[in-house]
C-alpha cells in the first residue's frame, strides 16, 4: 500500500529527493501496437518524445506442478472458506451497521468448533447456523485475541462442505474531537488497542463538494487484520475465497467495490439493495466498500497484449470535482499499459476503479494512510491525486498512483504469505513506482534523486533502531515498529530489488519476474519462492544473494583495491567486505553482495560477481581503473584503495554520468564522515561536475518539491504470531 494497511506514519527526509509513497511468512508474448487510443492524451513530460515501453510480453506457461497456497498462522486451516455472500447496511446516521453472511466452508477433519476472527463485533444469538442440518453454534470467545469459536452444542462438526450463515452488528468508526476547530483531543471509542484511527473496517468521511456542502459516505479498509471490524471471518492472506458483496444504502448513493456493480433494487424508505459480482480468489483484506454522493469519471483502457481485453475504468470523485479527475486517469491508464506490457498478464477483472475521497472535517493525517490496493477498487484520497483545474499534481500524487497500480500484480495476484513478508509487496511496489515515474515524468523525478534517497535510507540502516527489510515478529500491538520499519520494508526493499536488476539484467529480471507471477497467481508468495524463480531465470544463487539482504539490518563495506598484472594485461581487483560501522542492535554480519564492476577505456565493461566470501580477487582484462555499482543504485559502500582511487580519477572524463557521479561524491561524503577515508577524497570527487545536458539544465530550473517526514504507509495491529519458514 501507500498504503498497505490503512495508516499514516513517520518516515525519511530524503535530502533532495522525493519522499516516496506506497504499504508477508509461511512456507516456501506476441507485440502489440501502441495506439495511441490505448492511452488518451499523454500525461504531461517534461520530454517531447514517448518514453520507451517495454515491448508486451509473451504469455508465460505455468508450472502446473507447483503448490501455490500457505497454511496459516494464526488460525487452523481444518476449515476453509470457499464463497462468501456479505450483506451489510449501514444505519441512517453512519455510526452502526448490521451485517449477515452465508459462506460457503470446506471442513477438512472432523472438528469441535470453528474459530474465526472478528473485532468489535456483535453476534446475534440465534442466527448463527450450518447447513444441512440445521446445527446451532454457539459464539464463543476465546481469552487472547480476537477469535471465536463457533461451537455446536454438542458433538462434533464432520469433515465435508457446509454453508455457515452468521449475523451481527457493527461499529463505524469516525473519529470526534474536543476541539473540532483544531482537530485536537477526542478517541476512537472502546478500541482497546493503542493508536487507534478512524480508518478501521467500515468508518466514515464527509465528502466535501466544490461548493462547500458536505454529505456522509463509508469507505472500508482491511489492511492488515481490520476487515475482522465489518465482517467475521479468516482474515490472514493465507485464505483467498471469493465474495458477493450485497450492501443497502441510500438511494442518492453512487457505490463501488471490488468486482462490477449490478443492477440495484429499491428496498425501503429510499434505500436500494446493491450487488456486485463475484471476485477473484483474494484475501479479506483486499475487500472494498464504498458509498456516498460521488461523482465519476469513466474511460476505458484496451490491453496491449494479444487478447486486447477492455478494462472499464472509473475515478470516483468528491461533488463536483469529476473534471478534476482527468491527469489521473491519463496517468492510470498509462501506468495499466506499462504492467500489462511489462507482466504480460491481463488483471482478472471487468473493471478498475479508483476511489478518491475526501474529508471536510478530518486532515488526511488523520486517516493514517496515503491510498490502499484494494484489487480493482484501489482507494486514494483527492488532496493528491484531483489537481485543482489548471494545476499540476503533486510529487506524492503522481508516485501513489504507479505505486498501487503495481500491487494489483505485486501483492494482489500473488500475495504475501504472512506479514513479516509484507516487504514483497511494499518493496516491489517501490521499486516500480519509481521505474514508471521516471519514465513517464522525466521533468519531475530522476534515477539521481534515488542516490539520495539511498544514502538516506543506509543513515537509517546503521541506527539501533535499523530493521531487517524482513523482520520476524510475534507480538505487535502499536505502530511503533512499522515508524521505524517503513524505511526498510520500502525504500530499503526497493532499492535492494533494483540492485539485483541491475546485477541480473533487465530482461533477465523481467523474465524470472513473469514467471514468478504465471506460477503463485491467486497463490501465496515466500522469498523461497521468489529467490527460486530468479535463480531459474539467472542460473544465479538469488537465495543466498537475497536472503542475506532481507535478513539483515545494516550495509555491507566493500574495499576495493586494484594492481596491474603486466604478464597477461589484466587488472587484479582485490575486494573485502565487513559491516559497515553501526550502532545496529543486531548487526548483519556478513553478505552474499551481488557486485557489478565497470572498467577498460570510458568504464563502459562489464562485470558481476557475487561476493560471498570475506575476500576475493577478480581479474579484469586490461589495466584500467575500475569502479564498483556503475549504475549508482547498488546498497553497499565501496572504499576505494589509494591505488585504486587514483586510477579513477585519471578517468574522470568517464566519472560525468550523473547518477554514477553523485553516488561517488555521497559515498566519498560519508566515508570521510566516518573516519575511513582522507577528507581529500570528499573533496577531490566533489570538484568532478557532470555536463550540462538538457535534464541538467531542467532540474536546475525545476522549483524544489517541499520535503516532508511524514509518508502515508502501513500499519499492523493485533497480536501476531511466528510461523516457521518452511519454504
Amino acid at each position: 500500500m501507500s498504503t498497505y494497511s490503512g495508516l499514516k506514519m513517520q518516515c525519511l527526509v530524503l535530502a533532495g529527493a522525493l519522499a516516496l509513497s506506497a504499504c508477508g511468512g509461511g512456507d516456501d508474448a506476441g507485440i502489440a501496437s501502441n495506439k495511441s487510443s490505448q492511452l488518451g492524451a499523454a500525461a504531461p513530460a517534461a520530454s517531447a518524445s514517448q518514453p520507451a515501453l517495454p515491448a508486451p510480453a509473451a504469455p508465460v506457461a505455468a508450472d502446473k506442478t507447483i503448490k501455490k497456497t500457505v497454511k496459516p498462522v494464526e488460525l487452523p486451516d481444518t476449515v476453509q472458506p470457499v464463497n462468501y455472500r456479505l450483506w451489510f447496511r449501514p444505519n441512517a446516521d453512519l455510526s452502526a451497521f448490521d451485517g449477515r453472511a452465508d459462506v460457503e466452508i470446506q471442513v477438512k477433519k472432523n472438528v469441535n468448533q470453528i474459530e474465526i476472527a472478528g473485532h468489535r463485533i456483535k453476534f446475534l444469538s440465534g442466527k448463527i447456523t450450518l447447513q444441512p442440518g440445521n446445527i446451532q453454534l454457539i459464539a464463543t470467545p476465546e481469552d487472547q485475541g480476537d477469535f471465536y469459536q463457533l461451537r455446536p452444542p454438542s458433538g462434533n462438526i464432520p469433515a465435508g462442505n457446509y454453508s455457515l450463515h452468521m449475523e451481527w452488528t457493527g461499529i463505524i468508526n469516525f473519529k470526534t474531537y474536543d476541539d473540532p476547530a483544531t482537530q485536537t483531543g477526542g478517541s476512537c471509542g472502546d478500541d482497546p488497542y493503542p493508536g487507534c484511527s478512524a480508518a478501521e473496517g467500515v468508518f466514515r468521511v464527509d465528502l466535501k463538494s466544490t461548493d462547500g456542502t458536505t454529505s456522509g459516505a463509508i469507505l472500508t479498509q482491511g489492511e492488515s487484520n481490520l476487515a475482522r471490524q465489518w465482517f467475521p471471518g479468516w482474515d490472514e492472506p493465507a485464505f483467498r475465497p471469493t465474495y458477493e458483496v450485497q450492501a443497502e444504502v441510500p438511494q442518492n448513493w453512487r457505490v463501488v467495490s471490488n468486482a462490477a456493480e449490478l443492477p440495484p433494487v429499491n428496498v425501503d424508505s429510499g434505500y436500494k439493495r446493491v450487488s456486485f459480482e463475484k471476485t477473484p480468489p483474494m484475501p479479506s483484506y483486499l475487500l472494498f466498500f464504498g458509498g456516498g454522493m460521488f461523482d465519476t469519471l469513466e474511460d476505458d483502457f484496451v490491453s496491449p497484449l494479444k487478447d486486447h481485453k477492455n478494462l472499464h475504468l472509473r475515478i470516483f470523485t468528491p461533488p463536483g470535482m469529476r473534471d478534476w479527475a482527468v491527469p489521473a486517469m491519463q496517468q492510470t491508464k498509462q501506468a495499466l499499459d506499462y504492467y500489462y506490457r511489462y507482466t504480460g498478464i491481463s488483471l482478472p477483472l471487468t473493471k478498475f476503479d479508483t476511489v478518491a475521497a475526501n474529508d471536510a472535517f478530518k486532515a488526511q493525517k488523520d486517516l493514517n494512510f496515503g491510498g490502499m490496493e484494494n484489487w480493482g477498487a484501489i482507494l486514494e484520497f483527492a488532496d493528491d491525486i484531483l489537481p485543482a483545474p489548471g494545476t499540476t499534481m503533486s510529487d506524492y500524487g503522481v508516485t501513489v498512483l504507479t505505486h498501487e497500480a503495481a500491487h494489483q500484480w505485486f501483492g494482489d495476484l500473488v500475495t504475501l504469505d504472512w506479514w513479516d513478508d509484507v516487504w514483497m509487496n511494499e518493496s516491489f511496489a517501490t521499486f516500480f513506482e519509481n521505474k514508471t515515474k521516471i519514465l513517464f515524468f522525466p521533468d519531475r523525478f530522476n534515477w539521481v534523486d534515488e542516490v539520495s534517497t539511498k544514502y538516506a535510507v543506509m543513515t537509517r540502516d546503521l541506527r539501533n533502531t535499523s530493521f531487517p527489510i524482513q523482520p520476524n515478529f510475534n507480538d505487535w500491538a502499536s505502530n511503533d515498529f512499522v515508524i521505524h520499519a517503513s524505511p526498510f520494508t520500502y525504500d530499503k526493499g526497493g532499492i535492494v530489488l533494483k540492485m539485483i536488476e541491475t546485477y541480473l539484467g533487465e530482461d533477465v529480471m523481467r523474465k524470472g519476474l513473469q514467471s514468478y507471477l504465471t506460477d503463485y497467481s491467486f497463490g501465496n508468495t515466500t522469498p523461497k519462492r521468489l529467490w527460486k524463480e530468479l535463480s531459474k531465470a539467472s542460473g544465479q544463487p538469488m537465495e543466498a544473494i537475497g536472503d542475506s539482504y532481507v535478513r539483515q539490518t545494516g550495509v555491507p563495506l566493500i574495499t576495493l583495491d586494484t594492481q596491474c598484472d603486466l604478464t597477461s594485461n589484466q587488472t587484479i581487483v582485490t575486494l573485502k567486505q565487513q559491516p559497515y560501522p553501526n550502532q545496529n542492535t543486531y548487526p548483519g554480519i556478513q553478505w552474499t553482495v551481488p557486485l557489478t564492476l565497470a572498467f577498460g577505456d570510458g568504464l563502459k565493461k562489464r562485470k558481476t560477481v557475487a561476493m560471498s566470501d570475506t575476500q576475493m580477487q577478480v581479474r579484469v582484462n586490461g589495466c584500467s581503473g575500475v569502479v564498483a555499482d556503475p549504475s549508482g543504485l547498488d546498497y553497499y559502500v565501496v572504499n576505494y584503495g589509494d591505488n585504486a582511487w587514483s586510477q579513477l580519477l585519471a578517468q574522470s572524463s568517464a566519472l560525468t554520468d550523473p547518477v554514477l557521479l553523485k553516488n561517488l561524491q555521497m559515498e566519498a561524503k560519508m566515508l570521510v564522515n566516518s573516519g575511513l577515508a582522507n577528507p581529500t577524497r570528499a573533496t577531490t570527487i566533489g570538484s568532478i561536475t557532470p555536463p550540462v545536458t538538457a535534464l541538467g539544465l531542467r532540474q536546475m530550473m525545476k522549483t524544489p518539491t517541499p520535503q516532508t517526514e511524514e509518508r502515508p504507509q502501513l500499519r499492523y495491529q493485533g497480536k501476531l504470531k511466528p510461523r516457521t519458514q518452511s519454504e
